[in-house]
């Protein structure tokens, strides 16, 4: 009576555990689907350091290409901080393929593909209660750790071909051995001892080469999982290509599941009397170790269909981080395409992302843009909010303006550039370097060019700058480029007006402060505030006044006259 008793009572705690275990874990999915649905219409607040974004790179890094936005460009805009915004990818499949897509602009749409994610982002927006399913199922795929998917299939390479030979030899020896046991006791008994050793060290071996890539194995099971899933989910008919493309790549994978628990548990500790006699089972026989074989051979045959899962499992992961980013911004557009060499640029209301509250401004371009003003005013701001729009218009097809419309561009710029101390390169000789990079694209582009200069050749003097900034923006100027120039040298926008419309920012000082509107306006830069600003931080009124009178004397004469 008192072992059925103790009997009934650990069933009881059994499942008291199970259910409170079920109870906290629906409780926990529930308080994220809540935490999901508030954020929408918010920024994301994830920042990331250099080695988690070493990691999120790497599927980008597989497959860049010249068309690519460079490192330079990237950097200059600051696209980190743009991507950390927007980045409520659940999964690591779909982190790496936001970034992925922000660095690859589109140069056409021959295949529709921005129409059809443009479909697909719009039913996400739509339908709330699809669109947090759908996280909720990418949330059980989740991260892969500190390595991306990419470095494990290339771990994976590494191993090799693996035969399962001296696997089958060791069942053949346990076999042979026991045999022997019948025929001979004293000797078989021998042999079974020392078969049972060295199978188990062998197996020890083994499985310590082999135990850090069942991770890969479990989160190519856990993309299969997740795809299953998202298949059984009820998507309208704006969804119906995404899943008739996933279900016939999930549909590759029949092979790989087969037998595929007894490997993801190779690296589990046995905690009852049954697991424990099975991992006795698998040390003597190696069955695990034999299955692990033949699924890495499948992996190694089927790296490209793996990776397409991954992609479309990534795409949709990060159609749905679009959707959060468009909710986010005060207002968004859809950008309007055209393929060629001549349709003009035009953004209206267009701002900078990253900025709280910012100042939105407007143009429409036929050819480059010149603009001067003083430090501080918005020209860099300005040029940063056009190319950030242009990567996103050919990327996630959305733009942070009331309206856009322009070419399919590469874009390039030459803005936030610093000595290479490493190297041993001065600020002038980076810049240059810079530069050439453009020219090279340009001289050689089937896509029209977009391009931002900021402070061109800063790191020389002035009649040398002034002298090859005329040559290299003249260059800029041919057809089927724009080129968005900032300088401080008023010259150059006498001289470059044939090919480049003027425009400036102003500032005004008043009560002893300086007051900025960062509105974009039509012609140069007629204001002489740098003196007066002067005055304002503290300098002497002699300094002032020589200043100003050496500055008057330049502008009515053309000749510096120093008075001693």
């Amino acid at each position: 009576m008192e072992l059925v008793i103790f009997l009934v009572v650990v069933f009881a705690v059994f499942l008291y555990v199970m259910i409170r275990g079920a109870i906290e874990e629906k409780h926990k999915k529930k308080k994220y689907r809540n935490y999901l649905k508030e954020a929408y219409g918010h920024f994301a607040e994830e920042r990331y350091t250099p080695e988690e974004l070493e990691r999120i790179s790497c599927y980008y890094l597989h497959q860049k290409n010249q068309e690519s936005v460079d490192d330079i460009t990237w950097n200059d805009l600051n696209m980190d901080n743009i991507f950390a915004l927007m980045n409520y990818t659940q999964s690591s499949s779909g982190e790496e393929y936001l970034y992925a897509m922000l660095r690859q602009p589109k140069l056409h749409d021959k295949e529709k593909r921005l129409a059809a994610m443009e479909r697909h982002i719009s039913y996400m927006m739509t339908h709330e209660d699809k669109r947090l399913d759908t996280m909720m199922v990418l949330s059980d795929l989740g991260r892969t750790g500190k390595h991306s998917l990419f470095d494990y299939m290339e771990y994976l390479d590494q191993l090799g071909v693996r035969s399962n030979f001296k696997h089958y030899a060791c069942i053949a020896l346990l076999v042979a051995a026991i045999g022997i046991l019948f025929m001979n006791t004293s000797l078989g008994v021998a042999l079974v001892i020392a078969v049972i050793c060295f199978n188990i060290v062998t197996y020890m071996n083994e499985k310590g080469v082999a135990s850090p890539y069942v991770t890969t194995f479990a989160y190519i099971m856990r993309m299969v999982n997740c795809a299953d899933s998202i298949i059984n989910q009820t998507y309208s008919e704006e969804m119906g290509d995404f899943i008739s493309s996933l279900k016939k790549k999930r549909s590759q994978f029949q092979s790989f599941e087969k037998n595929s628990g007894m490997v993801l548990k190779m690296n589990a500790s046995g905690g009852n009397i049954d697991e424990l006699l099975f991992d006795y089972i698998k040390m003597l026989t190696h069955i695990d170790l034999i299955q692990f074989n033949k699924m890495l051979h499948v992996v190694q045959k089927n790296k490209k269909e793996i990776f397409a899962l991954v992609e479309d499992i990534g795409y949709l992961d990060a159609v749905i981080s679009i959707c959060y980013f468009r909710a986010a911004l005060p207002w968004y557009s859809v950008p309007q395409l055209a393929e060629g060499m001549e349709a003009p640029f035009y953004i209206k209301q267009g701002y900078h992302p990253a900025i709280t509250n910012p100042v939105p401004n407007s143009f429409v371009q036929n050819r480059g843009m010149l603009i001067t003003g003083s430090n501080a005013s918005g020209k860099s701001t300005f040029l940063k909010m056009t190319a950030i729009n242009a990567i996103l218009a050919q990327t996630i097809h959305t733009c942070a303006a009331k309206e856009y419309s322009g070419n399919y561009f590469r874009i390039f710029s030459s803005m936030a550039l610093r000595d290479n101390l490493d190297n041993g390169e001065s600020y002038y000789i980076v810049e240059i370097k810079a530069l050439k990079r453009i020219m090279d694209a340009a001289a050689v582009r089937t896509t029209p060019l977009l391009c931002f200069v900021d402070e061109v050749l800063r790191g020389t003097n002035t009649v040398e700058r002034i002298a090859a900034s005329v040559q290299i923006l003249q260059q800029l100027s041919q057809k089927g480029i724009r080129c968005f120039a900032a300088t401080h040298d008023i010259e150059l926008t006498h001289l470059l007006e044939h090919c480049y419309d003027n425009f400036h920012f102003e500032e005004e000082v008043k009560d002893g402060d300086v007051l900025f509107s960062y509105h974009l306006l039509k012609g140069r830069a007629h204001t002489r505030n740098a003196i007066k600003l002067l005055e304002i931080i503290g300098f002497s009124k002699e300094i002032i006044q020589r200043a100003d009178e050496l500055a008057g004397s330049f502008l009515k004469s053309g000749e510096w006259s120093v008075k001693i």
